[in-house]
């Protein structure tokens, strides 16, 4: 029987793991991606999806104290602890309240259009909230390549299937992120670059909860919607946490960065 239940003491404290684990996977490419766009003092940004807020803050050191860093999530309480003078911690649903018009010279956000059901839409909000000049950096996720296990494992790879097959089920896009770079060129900013990331992990390892957590926080409603039996998760959390010879693939992140001209 797993014993992902008891790695963390709440629901809130396996989120915070969660989203601190993605973060240590997917951050050092993200900060790589805005040393190149060239973030420095006084630029106003704005970070989207701000998470556990850690490139809120590496942003917030970014630009210095003439500048400025609005970090912006529905749900704040996993950024508690931090600030700046020049930081912002804004509660806020894009969805419904979009960012101030050509109010910013950074606009990142990281895997979360693949989550909303007008994802065109708040694209399409994104680069209004950009300064003549501005950038926008988009990171985003295709789910379908934790399909890829080496050795072979039936089990892990029906469990991927049922992951995206309930992002599906969700409104969710598991895909999108193969279809981030034509929906930025559609906004009619210049492309300025592409890149993708992907992660071979080690089952037992502690890199292995970003996967097995994100399981965890879905698999009631998998199992509830017959994608895969309780037994099933079961024995799928118990072969990813045990030590094992057994690699699975992070999600692929696609990054595309793009310019709005000086209008």
């Amino acid at each position: 029987m797993s014993t992902l239940p008891q790695l963390a003491e709440s629901e809130t404290d396996q989120e915070r793991v969660r989203l601190e684990r993605v973060a240590a996977l997917t951050d050092p490419a993200t900060i790589r991606h805005l040393e190149h766009i060239g973030v420095t003092q006084g630029w106003r940004c704005a970070e989207v999806g701000a998470g556990t807020g850690s490139i809120a803050r590496w942003l917030a050191d970014r630009v210095g104290d003439h500048g400025k860093v609005v970090a912006v999530d529905i749900e704040t309480e996993f950024m508690a602890g931090i600030s700046a003078p020049n930081l912002e911690i804004r509660k806020q649903d894009i969805t419904t309240t979009a960012l101030e018009a050509g109010g910013y010279d950074l606009v990142h956000v990281k895997i979360l259009l693949m989550h909303l059901d007008e994802r065109e839409r708040i694209l399409g909000e994104l680069v209004a909230a950009l300064a003549p000049g501005g950038f926008l950096l988009l990171e985003e996720a295709d789910i379908r390549s934790i399909q890829r296990v080496d050795p072979p494992s039936p089990l892990l790879t029906r469990a991927a299937s049922a992951l995206e097959s309930f992002f599906y089920f969700g409104g969710a896009d598991p895909g999108f992120g193969m279809k981030l770079l034509p929906a930025v060129r559609r906004t009619g900013l210049k492309v300025l670059g592409t890149d993708c990331q992907l992660t071979a992990i080690q089952a037992g390892t502690p890199d292995i909860q970003s996967i097995t957590l994100s399981l965890a926080k879905l698999a009631p409603m998998i199992v509830k919607a017959g994608l895969m039996g309780q037994n099933e998760v079961d024995a799928a959390f118990e072969l990813l946490e045990q030590p094992s010879d057994t690699v699975i693939y992070t999600p692929i992140t696609v990054s595309v960065w793009a310019q709005r001209t000086n209008d």
